[in-house]
């Protein structure tokens, strides 16, 4: 796939291309044209996932981060994407949320295509992120914090709402009974007036999950959630992702290095190794394949071996 130079790109594979594929499938497999049309009426439509990535690459000078990675989410699912420090993890999560414009391939959100994807519009487009290092603002309310998630849907003007119009007032309402919901469903009550910077740790990660999740996004993306937690807090925080799943239908792509929880908690893995895709697969699949366990517990190689002769 030739380098990516334009963002926001829809679909780049033209409709003759398609249908020349389409063509060149049917001979190949033996179908006649006619019984390709009747099987292409009768058969359902392939669900669109919600995330889909085509060939991404990504390059830092001479630094391969990211080599030819495609990766599908579906809806409903909970993704882990796995690896060792180094394996392009955290740069697949910043091509998907627009920080990284790859050199080549296409990220897919629903029915959008983009060869890189807007950041200004990515909440829009029903995506939200946390991020490795916490990112509140300190000196808010938990109530405060979770607001500033709706911050996107905010449609009355600042001069609006320093007069208190009635619009103004209404949309403040909405947004503020919106984030007491997920206050309540993460079961932050007690410390909703409570001043964020001033919590223990395992508690100011769920005020960033609950802002997260307060635009009730279609994707999460997760990046280490349950890093420097207790083994108490990461039950707890696991449990609250898996339940967000459940009850609010969100899609979950999440990193961590915690592989006993991942195992637990995802519905299907992807290993990554010194940005290439080694392995994909169910959690039984992957804890069984040894490629991932060569990339986790290292193996010495024929040459290694050969020169320690």
């Amino acid at each position: 796939m030739s380098s990516v130079a334009a963002a926001d790109t829809e679909d780049l594979l033209p409709a003759f291309a398609r249908d020349r594929a389409g063509e060149t499938e049917r001979h190949s497999r033996g179908v006649p044209a006619e019984a390709e049309q009747t099987l292409a009426h009768t058969a359902a439509p392939a669900a669109v996932p919600v995330l889909a990535l085509e060939g991404i690459s990504v390059a830092f000078g001479g630094v391969v981060a990211l080599q030819d990675i495609d990766l599908h989410v579906a809806e409903g699912e909970i993704r882990a994407i796995i690896g060792p420090n180094g394996a392009g993890k955290s740069s697949l999560l910043n091509v998907v949320s627009g920080l990284y414009r790859p050199d080549q391939g296409l990220v897919q959100l629903g029915d959008r295509r983009f060869a890189h994807v807007p950041t200004s519009r990515l909440a829009g487009y029903g995506v939200a992120r946390t991020f490795q290092n916490l990112a509140l603002f300190n000196g808010l309310s938990v109530l405060d914090n979770v607001v500033m998630g709706l911050a996107h849907r905010r449609r009355a003007g600042f001069l609006q709402q320093i007069i208190g119009t009635p619009w103004a007032r209404r949309e403040e309402a909405a947004n503020r009974a919106g984030a007491e919901e997920i206050i309540d469903f993460l079961q932050l009550t007690e410390a909703r007036e409570r001043i964020a910077g001033g919590l223990p740790y395992g508690l100011q990660k769920r005020v960033e999950l609950a802002r997260a999740l307060a635009a009730r996004p279609k994707l999460l993306l997760l990046d280490e959630p349950l890093a420097g937690m207790t083994l108490t807090e990461k039950q707890e925080l696991s449990r609250y992702i898996r339940n967000a799943r459940d009850s609010y239908g969100t899609t979950i792509v999440l990193i961590e290095h915690d592989i006993g929880v991942v195992m637990d908690l995802s519905d299907r893995i992807a290993v990554l190794d010194h940005g290439s895709k080694i392995a994909d697969g169910t959690p039984d699949q992957v804890r069984a394949n040894q490629a991932v366990i060569n990339a986790y517990l290292g193996v010495a190689h024929d040459d290694d071996t050969e020169l320690a002769q």
